[in-house]
């Protein structure tokens, strides 16, 4: 998982005229950014300032460097028709800004550093612990400078005192010296030098760590300077080794194109599902390069949330959409896709059944229009039902128990093992389904005293197919609304109600004369009614002995959960309020808050609950509850009845 709060990690440059004659250009940006284009004779202020960014880093602020450079307007001019020219290309147009910006961003002098304080949002540090918990791995992909970035990852639980840290920086005395010399190619050696020796050292130290003290938390940190030459394909391999093996990783300084590479790295490099968010634009190559990207509307603008998958207004809410939504959702794909193959691999085998009687002749089993509205109308309903309302536990729960998400990652309910357990029972009731009828038929006879055919039998068996099969996704629900009784006693109705139609009518254009009059006479016999009873029955013994066992010998982890809060009410029912006289007058109050109705968000735009409409619900019930600054609705329902004139009578 990923997210960002970052600077600008390349410099900005402005340009203002003094009486038209001289120009000065100002650029702000990253430290690192700036002191690779500053002028010689820097070194005494360029020393001070890098002490200063270390001071206001380590105290957790954001920072930027500011530089300026003299232009001639000579100088302005000819750059400036260039800059023109690069940027109405229309062949590499962002190549050729870059060339010409490079034309002019050096030699700068530099200015100072600024600092400002950044507060992360409220809820952040418990959203990532709870995601931390639930198994998933966090990535820090920031512009920050590194010792920003770890006073971050300390505030967002991500490392605390007992972390190993594996730290890879190019602010090491080496590194210095190399820049001093002012060689580019002995600078890019000595980095390059450095961070290989350092991904070797800490991937055979983690290593020992993983295996000696497993319990102990392990986190990389590197800058974007290091991180550049860490992507190299020679070392990529060691960076992607050592930042699976540490608990989190902490990437500072890093450009929006370096954040789309790291996250393509564990893409496709580690075979990992990815998720990107952010809030601005240089996260949108991040967020696009993941397999799902959240963006977040705020004040960094609107272009990451149009860029991505899924859109929130604040960070915790991370937390409701991948904990409660996001496992529910795969809950429900994996029950709807498994029953789709249990319920036409039933249908299926039944005929192929009968082919052994009929010699493999190609005689059909099935009416034309009961194999097509199978799927269409007779088990459609209900499917859909749980894929919209199942859910194993409720949302509080999820939250609560965050390693229920586990169950995802290790795609418990998606297995072969699974897919062979539901073929497995599709294979026996399909033998229930054609052998039970057939040989229950072979003595039967209508009211006319003629024996039951081929079309008697193959209707009854449908029948029976239509009834346990609607029955057989009851079995599986983890909850059950009046909406999955009304689904299966519907398409089961509904086919009654077709065969009722369909047999009571015969054309000259069709074979209909297949089936013409079977159900009233099969439902004139006891055989239909016994069959219909029994035949489910059987065919269901062994899902029901085989549920109970699973869940009594080896129970999955949302069950055990199902059991311990069992006796629970429910989260939606609304409970009588116990005796007053045992309760004080605050756990009074607080109880009649939490039975107030809820009201989704009326400003964010997005599907999360708002706090804020207790004090506004409460005064509609009778409550007193002290008004809340920031109740909105309750101070636009007393602007509108402020605004709104008083009708005065006549006498």
């Amino acid at each position: 998982m990923f997210w960002n709060l970052t600077v600008q990690g390349s410099a900005n440059l402005w340009f203002a005229a003094f009486q038209m004659e001289n120009l000065f250009s100002t650029a702000r940006g990253a430290d690192n950014v700036i002191y690779e284009r500053l002028a010689d004779g820097n070194y005494d202020i360029k020393k001070t300032s890098r002490e200063h960014l270390e001071q206001f880093g380590s105290a957790g602020l954001r920072t930027l460097c500011l530089a300026y450079r003299d232009l001639s307007m000579d100088q302005y001019k000819s750059w400036n028709e260039k800059f023109v020219q690069a940027k109405s290309s229309l062949r590499d147009r962002d190549k050729k800004l870059d060339e010409v910006a490079e034309l002019i961003e050096k030699d700068l002098i530099l200015i100072g550093c600024t600092a400002i304080e950044d507060k992360l949002q409220e809820g952040v540090p418990a959203c990532i612990e709870t995601l931390s918990a639930a198994g998933i791995k966090i990535w820090v992909l920031t512009g920050d400078k590194m010792e920003t970035a770890i006073n971050i990852a300390y505030a967002c639980s991500l490392v605390n005192n007992d972390t190993k840290q594996f730290i890879i920086s190019s602010e090491t005395d080496t590194i210095r010296e190399a820049e001093d010399r002012g060689d580019p190619v002995e600078i890019a050696r000595v980095i390059k030098e450095s961070v290989k020796q350092s991904l070797r050292s800490y991937l055979e130290e983690a290593r020992r760590s993983l295996s000696n003290t497993p319990e102990r938390k392990l986190a990389f940190i590197i800058d974007g300077r290091c991180l550049m030459y860490a992507l190299d394909p020679a070392l990529r391999v060691n960076l992607l080794g050592l930042s699976l093996i540490c608990h989190s990783v902490v990437c500072c300084r890093v450009s929006p194109l370096q954040k789309a590479q790291v996250t393509s790295l564990v893409r496709k490099g580690a075979r990992k599902i990815t998720l990107s968010i952010g809030d601005g634009a240089n996260d949108v190559s991040m967020i696009q390069a993941a397999h799902v990207g959240i963006g977040i509307s705020g004040q960094e603008g609107m272009q990451a949330v149009m860029a991505s998958d899924f859109a929130i207004a604040q960070f915790r809410y991370l937390t409701d959409l991948l904990l409660v939504h996001g496992r529910w959702s795969y809950l429900r794909l994996c029950k709807v896709i498994t029953y789709f193959f249990y319920k036409n691999l039933t249908f299926t085998l039944t005929q192929f059944w009968f082919t052994f009687q009929t010699g493999f002749s190609g005689q059909r089993f099935y009416d034309d229009w009961f194999q097509s509205l199978y799927n269409v109308i007779f088990t459609a309903l209900p499917v859909i039902m749980v894929g919209l309302f199942d859910k194993d536990v409720s949302a509080s729960l999820s939250k609560k128990y965050p390693q229920l998400y586990q169950e995802g990652i290790r795609n418990t309910f998606f297995k072969w093992k699974v897919i062979a357990v539901w073929g497995f029972f599709a294979f026996y009731q399909s033998i229930v389904f054609y052998y039970f009828t057939a040989a229950a038929s072979q003595h039967g006879h209508g009211s006319s005293g003629k024996i039951l055919g081929q079309w008697d039998v193959s209707t009854m068996a449908f029948t029976c197919v239509v009834v346990t099969v609607n029955l057989r996704l009851l079995m599986s629900c983890n909850s059950i609304t009046r909406w999955h009784y009304f689904s299966v006693a519907g398409s089961i109705a509904a086919w009654f109600l077709f065969i009722f139609i369909y047999s009571a009518i015969m054309t000259s254009f069709d074979r209909q004369e297949n089936v013409y009059f079977v159900i009233y006479v099969l439902m004139s016999t006891f055989f239909f009614y016994l069959t219909l009873i029994l035949v489910p029955v059987i065919a269901l013994f062994g899902d029901f002995l085989y549920l109970s066992l699973q869940r009594w010998l080896f129970p999955y982890d949302y069950q055990v959960v199902q059991e311990m809060h069992k006796d629970d009410p429910h989260e939606y029912s609304m409970i009588r309020l116990p005796e007053r006289s045992h309760l004080s007058p605050e756990e009074a109050r607080s109880y009649a808050i939490s039975m107030l109705p809820r009201e989704n968000s009326k400003h964010t735009g997005f599907a999360f609950d708002s706090p804020g409409y207790e004090s506004f619900f409460a005064s509609q019930q009778g409550v007193c509850v002290p008004h809340k600054p920031w109740d909105v609705a309750r101070r636009a329902s007393m602007k509108q009845q402020r605004q709104q004139p008083q009708r005065t009578g006549r006498s």
